[in-house]
């Protein structure tokens, strides 16, 4: 573990405080919310952020993962300054929408060479905006998917580099309160009993696993994953995709359109104790980054009036 000189404690300590009020506010609390659902704002991330959270809120939703930027402006970023980030989470309270998980562990691979502190950042980012997860996945497993995997021992090679990256981050992730959470990926993630396999590898509160149902039928061709249950305990926050077709094909519907069980997915899940973000991740069907703002409203309302009633059985 690096020596930490006692400025940096001191930003560790002030970070970890934030992150920790910020955890409190968000857990549902008894009798109040027993889910919490919203969606990836990166969907808007070509509109102003101002208009993208009043979409976002006129649908429904009251929770997002917020994009690094919105048309162009750097707004949960570390390239914004302090004062830019108060005022842009300033400007996402006023639209009534509340950060609670972030993507940032996929902005850099933290075993790669000078990349640690900018994935410790990442997590400063969450701390500071007062979201109490950052989803992120292991090393990349093919030369070419979906029919290429690494050689063996390069990849062997670069999952060490990887856990031994990984332990420093936790340690940081502690200190602030915020949890990692790895997800389905290919590799190391793959499925849920590679997961188990990956929560075990590192023990602490601070390190757990983000479920994306989407992603196991995408990467690896299998839905549902038989291991859920096995795994559902380990299970921090959701990746909410749907998918249609064979192992490989891009196509990711509305949920509800796809191959999915989110209903089995869920009742697994929430019989395990689950109380984490649960966040809609794509709609985009086949035309991907092609898809419209006015497509992206509607195809999120057919999810919103899919999933909340869902969900509203589900925990009732």
């Amino acid at each position: 573990m690096p020596v930490i000189d006692r400025n940096e404690s001191s930003r560790r300590a002030a970070l970890g405080a934030i992150g920790g009020a910020a955890v409190a506010a968000a857990m549902p609390a008894a009798g109040g919310e027993r889910y919490r659902l919203g969606v990836m704002s990166q969907m808007y991330s070509a509109l102003p952020l101002d208009e993208a959270m009043a979409r976002i809120r006129k649908i429904g939703y009251r929770y997002i993962c917020p994009a690094p930027k919105f048309a162009g402006e750097a707004v949960f970023s570390a390239d914004a300054a302090p004062a830019q980030r108060k005022e842009f989470q300033r400007r996402m309270r006023d639209a009534g929408v509340t950060p609670f998980i972030s993507l940032g562990g996929f902005g850099t691979e933290p075993h790669k060479e000078g990349a640690l502190p900018k994935y410790l950042a990442q997590l400063d980012l969450c701390a500071e905006f007062g979201i109490p997860v950052m989803v992120g996945g292991g090393p990349w497993y093919y030369t070419k998917f979906p029919t290429v995997p690494k050689r063996d021992k390069l990849w062997q090679d670069e999952v060490a580099q990887f856990f031994a990256a990984m332990e420093k981050a936790v340690r940081h992730a502690e200190a602030i309160k915020v949890t990692i959470a790895l997800k389905p990926h290919t590799g190391i993630t793959a499925r849920a009993k590679d997961c188990i396999d990956v929560a075990k590898r590192i023990q602490s509160p601070n390190f757990k696993i983000a479920w994306d149902a989407g992603n196991v039928s995408f990467y690896e061709g299998i839905y549902p994953d038989p291991d859920l249950p096995d795994l559902a305990p380990l299970v921090k926050a959701v990746c909410i995709k749907d998918h249609l077709g064979n192992r490989g094909e891009a196509n990711f519907p509305v949920p509800g359109q796809g191959q999915i069980d989110h209903e089995g997915m869920f009742r697994t899940l929430f019989s395990a104790g689950f109380s984490g973000p649960l966040a809609i991740e794509r709609v985009d069907a086949r035309e991907g980054k092609r898809t419209s703002p006015e497509m992206v409203d509607q195809r999120l309302t057919q999810a919103f009036e899919y999933l909340t009633p869902l969900l509203d059985r589900v925990t009732a």
